[in-house]
Order: structure tokens, then sequence, then C-alpha cells
């Protein structure tokens, strides 16, 4: 049974690994499907690849309260809606949370499907354009444009721009930036940032002025007055 013909990205936090009932049911739904284990309230989700929606699966008894502000400040799922499991005994707290839905542990995998399918029919909508001085920022486009005209990005480079441009004002260390653009598996080192910073700066132009190198931190972006 699919959910729609259009194949979607759908991101699994869970931790229960191989054993986990919400990898069973995603399987043979057809859309993209990537699972991830988590610890605590972190979420390696990279900025180059946001989903459609996100699933967490806690371990039974887990207490989910600090979930939700993690997710509300995450650079990429604060925007995407998320389903989340939580145990019977604990559904009163789904009115405390930001989820767009919930499932109940034990649930059958059809009840599961459908409330997945509402979810993904739910995005919410969110504002398109981000400016700052002659650059624009299509966020659903996904390019990048200098007075008007777009610039030839890579997804890893318009990725790491969105990243500076959303967060305008707050340094970021090379480390913290691979973690948001590229995510904890990236075998890389923090040299992949720099020379996607230069790149930057060459298809920019005179707006490369605003991606400011912070000394012995890392990069920011500088807001034109």
């Amino acid at each position: 049974m699919l959910l729609s013909r259009v194949v979607k990205r759908i991101f699994l936090f869970t931790e229960l690994a191989q054993a986990s009932p919400m990898r069973a049911a995603l399987a043979p739904l057809g859309h993209d499907i990537t699972v991830r284990g988590f610890h605590g309230a972190w979420f390696d989700c990279p900025i180059a690849m946001p989903p459609d929606l996100v699933v967490i699966e806690p371990a039974p008894l887990r207490n989910v309260s600090a979930l939700a502000p993690a997710l509300a400040s995450h650079p990429v799922l604060a925007a995407v809606p998320w389903l989340l499991v939580l145990d019977p005994e604990r559904c009163h707290v789904a009115a405390q949370l930001s989820c767009h839905d919930f499932v109940l542990r034990g649930f059958p995998k059809e009840e599961a499907i459908i409330r997945i399918e509402r979810a993904l029919r739910h995005r919410p909508e969110r504002e398109s354009l981000l400016r700052s001085g002659m650059l624009t920022i299509d966020l659903r486009g996904r390019q990048a444009l200098v007075r008007g005209v777009a610039i030839p990005t890579t997804p890893q480079e318009f990725a790491l721009l969105r990243h500076l441009v959303q967060n305008t004002g707050r340094a970021f260390t090379r480390e913290a930036l691979l973690d948001a653009v590229w995510g904890r598996d990236y075998g890389g080192g923090s040299r992949t940032v720099d020379i996607h910073v230069r790149r930057l700066r060459v298809h920019l132009g005179h707006s490369a002025a605003g991606l400011v190198t912070v000394h012995g931190v890392g990069y920011k972006w500088q807001a034109s007055e």
C-alpha cells in the first residue's frame, strides 16, 4: 500500500534498532526511508537533505519531554512535521508536545500508515524566501540569487549558505557546520568547510562580504546595513 505516487523522504529516528516496529511498518511503503539511531535529544539530520516527515520512536518508558525543545530548535526538523511513538501510559503528554500526530506503542501497521499519510499531507507552510542585502535565498526552489540573478551552487554549497543566513550573526565552528550541513556520519575533515566557503565567495561576488571569517572560531553570515 503506497501513501502517494510521489516518493517522499521520511526519517525514522529510533532507539530500538532492528527491533523497531515502526521500521517494519515503513519498509513496504515505497518511500525513501532513512533510519537513524538517536541518543538523548540529538537528531542527526543534515540540512542538505531535509525530509518530508520525521518519525521518532523512543525506547519504552523513555521520558520524551526533552524531545520537543530539541526539535523546535533544530535547523531542519523545526520546519518538518513529526510523528511520535508514545507509551499508552504516557499518552497524556501528547497535548504538551508540538508533534503533528502520535501513535501508541503496540500500534497496528494500518494505523501507522494512516497517521503517516495524514502527516505527509499537512506539511506546514513556511516562508519561502530569505533576504539579506542583495542576496535572496529561495528555499522552495533551492537556489540563491544575487541582485535577482541565480548563482551556481552545489547542494552542499546551497545548504551551507542557507544555514548561515538563517542564523545571521551567529558564529559557527567548522565542526558545528559539518554536523549541521553534512551530518555526523560524514567522514571528511573541517577543510571541507573552508573549500565550500571559498567557492561560495566566488559565486557571491560583492555579496561575499556577508560571509565573514571569525578568527579562532569559524564562519558567520553578517547582515549588510
